[in-house]
């Protein structure tokens, strides 16, 4: 019988590469399903789900009734009830829901079934998967059963899995369950703004539909606040270690802890890469917390994740694996071999591609090559009018400005298009007439990467879900569990750069497979397609296994600092029983340094035992020589404490030789010429020279554009909106749109973010409370519209809302409401009355 299932699921797959390749127009061919096929099909479904329910039968399994419910006609074959029989009989009835149209979501019943046998079948083995929060039921898989279950007992859980395979929602609804039978915090850490606003609404949601009152959500944490219900703070790791850094006693209340996307601390042995090492550190800041009950890490096909959960935090982790995926991938891919183009069907229950030969090549451009010019531009135009015609297509793009530079070509086709009119008139109001996704909506065409301003983010997120966009071109934003629905992926090949440079970066074969696992929407989708237009930019790629080009491969992931601190140990010894300041000639270790005498200034002899437990082992004699050297520090402290990725000898430099003083708000007169002065002193200083030149980019590091800089900051700070700060002659000729993306890109992480950070230890030194720098971080002044902001509403709606909403129109209130409540209350009132697109912004707190 395994031979006869070979051979029909390579029928079925054949079925489904011609119909591919013709959609295409690479191959005049189709091949259709007769009824011995169909027959056959269901006899073998019925044996493979009766004679047992390893990982391999359930790929086969899923991957059959994928390409057969996909590819026959469905007047002439009513297979509905099978289907839900045998995904039910196989612990996946939540697949089936994509075949019954009438199935009752609130009741979590299917419509009837053929027969009272049939009916009774499928309802005893859909209640092995079946759980109820408050009144409400949900269908869950096997594997996402085995997670709710471990809930209930495990102290330190490893969840990994595909990524459709419904991981980040069984975590939410258990959470929720948990929050209405016991008092208990909840953090949850995302690595991205996207999937902070993805998460943060699916929580609300929940709480919206559960009834539930006594949860606050919240992007931030403050000690002043006190709130005797349950908090579930959603946050990036920087601002989950912010906390650790401002407040003493951070997350003190019984929680539970939730890390997402776990495989981001994969590069915390790169020197380049901060925020694998902050995600690191924030986890280990709860490794030695004592109120955390459960502890939750979670990614995508991590090899031994009870391992690296167990190094992290100390604790024997539960390991909760699958690599089922309720969703077919399929990956086809163009090569070239002997002047000669082929088609390959990669498929993972199959050991080699299937591979066709091209018959019409003349539509074929640009293979082999790296420029994006037009006759390029235009050949991915056809292939995504061919392939994704009528669906939801993801285009990968190497950088965000190739990306808008995708984006225009494609809505070029029709330069008259109509659609996502109020969309476009929002974002002229907000932004600029000129803005490229002003041009680009009217087609349904957009493009998404991190430098998005939020609101755009915020809701041009909610236009691709609810399938007002079509073709979205997307940077590895994509691959954070961003939630962007699409059944087709196209990728030209693995490179994030357009020009080959010594620090090039390309997509991993691991980056790779978490971008293909995107295709494909659960719940909607059996198939998920992802087209690669040039195989052999993979194939000499390093890390790509020519055998197994697109295969699902996994990921181990380290758990410390020990890779790197021995590979430079005899540097690192040398210098952290100086006094000698990290500096330029440090590159490669300089951030351990720092990290060694950090961990020593806080702990003391304790830091020893820390410190072994991330992988640096010093001896005590060493310990007491750093110890010795760092009595000489004359700077606070708690200074050095809250600057952690200083080293506290470049932090003393600036204690003793920074005489000025610091400007307490944006509108201090002065202010400008003293954020300047400082600018200029952290660039000429030698011992800040290498933050400096870390924090600020090449181009706005000297001259005119320094001053732009500048300028930039106090407009920001001072609440101009974004609109008012892109006007000007630069941002209207020919290359308007491109310097709109600059300034853009300038404000939303040099001036909101770098600047902040290079100077924190500048303003911690002069006067703490200063808040100046909060004011350039927010791009806010008043209270209101900063605390809009820490809520999670986006910087330019913050600021409509006060100017429209809440300027002079103060209501009734009690005296003890705080501004918090009173700022709740009033967009409660006004929610109806708001435009749409501001409207959707707010969905998540009202």
């Amino acid at each position: 019988m395994d031979k006869k299932v070979k051979d029909i699921l390579q029928k079925w797959l054949d079925i489904e590469f011609f119909y591919v390749a013709n959609k295409i127009g690479f191959i005049n061919k189709l091949l259709v399903a007769d009824q011995k096929l169909v027959f056959d099909t269901i006899r073998c479904l019925d044996y493979l789900t009766y004679s047992g329910k390893n990982n391999e039968n359930v790929n086969y399994v899923i991957t059959l009734i994928s390409l057969m419910w996909t590819h026959i006609d469905h007047d002439v074959y009513d297979i509905r009830s099978f289907i839900i029989k045998v995904l039910s009989r196989i612990g996946y009835p939540t697949s089936a829901i994509i075949v019954d149209d009438l199935f009752d979501k609130e009741k979590c019943v299917f419509s009837p079934l053929n027969s009272i046998i049939d009916q009774i079948t499928v309802g005893i083995n859909q209640s092995r998967n079946e759980v109820e929060v408050k009144d409400h039921y949900y269908l869950l898989t096997n594997f996402q059963k085995q997670i709710w279950d471990a809930m209930d007992s495990k102290a330190v859980l490893g969840i990994s899995a595909p990524t459709s395979a419904g991981k980040s929602f069984v975590i939410l609804l258990k959470i929720v369950k948990k929050i209405i039978e016991e008092k208990i915090d909840v953090l949850y850490i995302v690595p991205t703004l996207s999937l902070l606003n993805q998460v943060t609404e699916d929580f609300h949601d929940l709480l919206k539909k559960m009834e539930l009152s006594q949860c606050k959500i919240s992007n931030t944490f403050s000690m002043t606040e006190k709130y005797e219900g349950n908090y579930i703070y959603v946050m990036t790791q920087e601002k989950a270690i912010a906390a650790f850094a401002n407040e003493e006693k951070a997350f003190s209340r019984r929680m539970i802890l939730v890390a997402d996307e776990i495989q981001n601390i994969e590069r915390i042995k790169e020197d380049t890469d901060e925020r694998s090492k902050i995600l690191f550190d924030t986890l280990m800041e709860f490794r030695y917390k004592k109120n955390v009950d459960q502890i939750i890490i979670s990614g995508p096909r991590i090899e031994e994740i009870d391992t690296l959960g167990e190094n992290i935090f100390g604790i024997e982790t539960e390991d909760i694996s699958t690599t089922i995926s309720p969703v077919l991938n399929l990956t086809y891919s163009i090569c070239k071999i002997n002047q000669k183009y082929y088609l390959k069907q990669y498929c993972v229950l199959q050991s080699e591609p299937k591979s066709e030969e091209i018959t019409n090549i003349d539509v074929i451009s640009g293979y082999g090559k790296k420029l994006y010019d037009d006759e390029y531009l235009d050949y991915l135009t056809y292939f995504i009018n061919h392939v994704g015609e009528n669906e939801q297509n993801i285009i990968f793009a190497p950088t965000a400005q190739t990306a808008r530079k995708i984006a225009e070509h494609l809505s070029e086709v029709n330069d008259e298009a109509e659609k996502n009119k109020d969309l476009i008139r929002y974002y002229r109001d907000t932004i600029h007439k000129n803005y490229s996704l002003c041009q680009t909506l009217g087609n349904e065409i957009a493009y998404h990467h991190g430098k998005l301003p939020m609101h755009v983010r915020r809701t041009l997120e909610k236009a691709i879900v609810s399938k007002r966009i079509n073709n979205v071109v997307c940077t590895t934003t994509l691959m954070q569990g961003v939630n962007m629905p699409a059944q087709n992926i196209i990728i030209r090949n693995p490179h994030l750069y357009l020009k080959k440079t010594d620090t090039a970066a390309e997509l991993s074969n691991y980056e790779m497979a978490n971008l293909r696992g995107r295709a494909g929407r659960l719940l909607k989708d059996f198939i998920g397609r992802t087209y690669v237009l040039d195989e052999s930019a993979f194939a000499n790629a390093e890390g790509y296994d020519q055998l197994e080009l697109f295969n699902d491969v996994t990921k181990e992931l380290p758990s410390g600092y020990g890779e790197r601190f021995e590979e430079y140990r005899y540097d690192i010894e040398k210098v952290i029983e100086t006094d000698k300041t990290v500096d330029a000639t440090m590159q490669k270790y300089g951030y351990l340094v720092s990290y060694i005498r950090q961990s020593v200034l806080r702990y003391g002899k304790a830091s020893r035992k820390r410190m072994n437990d991330v992988g640096i082992k010093l001896s005590q004699k060493q310990v007491a020589a750093i110890i010795l050297k760092l009595e000489s520090l004359t700077i606070p402290k708690n200074i050095c404490i809250k600057n952690r990725y200083w080293d506290p000898f470049v932090l003393q430099k600036i204690y003793e030789d920074y005489n000025e003083n610091v400007p307490l708000t944006p509108y201090e007169r002065g202010a400008k010429a003293k954020l300047d002065r400082m600018l200029k002193f952290m660039r000429d200083t030698t011992e800040t020279s290498g933050m400096y030149e870390r924090f600020i980019p090449r181009e706005l590091q000297i001259g005119p554009n320094r001053s732009f800089l500048v300028d930039l900051c106090m407009k920001w700070a001072k609440e101009i909106p974004l609109h008012d700060i892109l006007l000007g002659d630069r941002y209207l000729d020919e290359n308007g749109a491109e310097e709109i993306e600059k300034t853009i890109q300038i404000l939303q992480k040099t001036v909101s973010f770098d600047v902040p950070l290079l100077l924190k230890p500048i303003f911690d030194i002069k006067n703490p409370s200063s808040i100046f720098l909060t004011c350039m971080q927010a791009g806010a002044t008043k209270e209101e519209t900063k605390l809009m902001i820490e809520l999670g509403i986006p910087r330019e709606t913050a600021l409509y809302l006060y100017e429209t909403y809440f300027k002079g129109k103060e209501e009734a209130s009690s005296q003890d409401e705080n501004l918090e409540h009173k700022i709740r209350n009033r967009l409660k009132n006004i929610i109806n009355i708001l435009p749409y697109w501001v409207k959707v912004q707010l969905d998540f707190l009202v």
